[in-house]
């Protein structure tokens, strides 16, 4: 049997149209993730929106509650870090040039540019420079061996991966994780295809694409989020916990920047030929959860691995019906508590840079 080491990410973010409380979207489900972590030593890593930062920095003097809700923002990555989580890069590429309309009291993002790497290349790399200043400086004086070498693109939308990988090498990161293997999904405004990935989960060595394994270059890094492809993925969907989060959120949400201008057809049509599922603890029960843990954990082409890291996914922002992590928090502990670490993204570039170039 393998040993494994699960990372559990938060995309740490309002909805994909800049809309949302950041109390209720951010704060206050990050804080309910962070209890439901701490009573089973589950560390996670938040992956910080730094568009939508930068954006209320930007227009606080339109709004007074935008340098408050950054207050908290700030105040709650010091706690994470404080108490041993890990806080990488999210940048939603929307917020680039986002204007607030104080009329109507809303912003207005630009949604021509989700994908990142649609963006000036000099841009780009400037945009990863200073959110990973930002971070470090912030973040260092709590624990002295915080790095900010991690990113994710927003909507893990990245068609140019070539300029993507040298702006992060540029910028001084490590790793990315933005892909989601063996994937495609394009629609006007989220493009992405990840359909030649060596692994569903794991990991690999990466030169000039994200999804290409090189194996001569061992300096940077690509953590895929662990998913699964099954042409019976749709069913996976219909369960108790899913349901809740997409009641509550189709309220404060009504159009997926996603799905922009989809007939009802399409977006049937879109559920029904999804054919991939993610270890997402937003829309996965705990059964199947388990389910892709224990194939993690018995496949056989890791076997030479002393320990493989396995990226999970969440997002703040759909964070309801949380119960069931406890089904599957407790599961792993008393069934494997040999075969299975918990770590930060942080901590497994680390060690797997460390152990493959020692």
């Amino acid at each position: 049997m393998n040993k494994i080491a699960i990372i559990t990410s938060v995309d740490y973010e309002l909805f994909g149209d800049g809309s949302g409380n950041v109390d209720r979207e951010q704060v206050i489900p990050t804080n309910n993730l962070v209890k439901i972590a701490n009573q089973y030593g589950v560390k996670l890593t938040i992956m910080f929106e730094y568009g939508q930062y930068l954006a209320y920095e930007k227009f606080a003097n339109d709004n007074v509650q935008f340098k408050e809700n950054n207050k908290k923002i700030v105040n709650q990555l010091i706690a994470l870090v404080k108490e041993g989580h890990d806080v990488q890069l999210h940048y939603h590429a929307q917020w680039e040039n986002a204007f607030y309309d104080i009329k109507e009291q809303k912003f207005k993002l630009n949604l021509n540019k989700v994908d990142f790497s649609s963006l000036d290349y000099g841009r780009i790399v400037d945009i990863l420079k200073q959110g990973k200043q930002f971070l470090d400086k912030l973040l260092k004086s709590y624990n002295n061996n915080y790095q900010c070498i991690g990113f994710r693109s927003g909507s893990w939308a990245v068609k140019d991966q070539k300029k993507l990988l040298q702006a992060l090498k540029e910028a001084g990161f490590k790793s990315d994780s933005s892909v989601v293997p063996n994937t495609k999904f394009k629609s006007e405004q989220v493009n992405f295809e990840y359909k030649n990935c060596p692994y569903q989960c794991h990991y690999w060595f990466v030169d000039e694409f994200l999804e290409k394994a090189e194996l001569a270059n061992k300096n940077f890094l690509e953590i895929p989020i662990y998913t699964k492809k099954n042409i019976f993925s749709f069913f996976k969907y219909m369960n108790k916990k899913y349901f809740i989060s997409r009641n509550v959120v189709s309220k404060l949400y009504k159009v997926k920047i996603s799905e922009k201008n989809f007939s009802f057809i399409q977006k049937i049509k879109k559920i029904l030929s999804r054919n991939y599922y993610m270890a997402d603890l937003n829309t996965m029960s705990a059964k199947t959860l388990i389910h892709m843990v224990e194939e993690a954990l018995n496949d056989d082409q890791f076997t030479n691995e002393k320990i493989i890291p396995i990226m999970f996914i969440s997002h703040s922002k759909t964070s309801y019906a949380l119960d069931d992590l406890h089904t599957f928090y407790t599961y792993l502990n008393i069934h494997y508590p040999d075969e299975i670490e918990y770590w930060t993204y942080q901590e497994a570039i680390e060690y797997i840079l460390k152990d493959k170039n020692d």
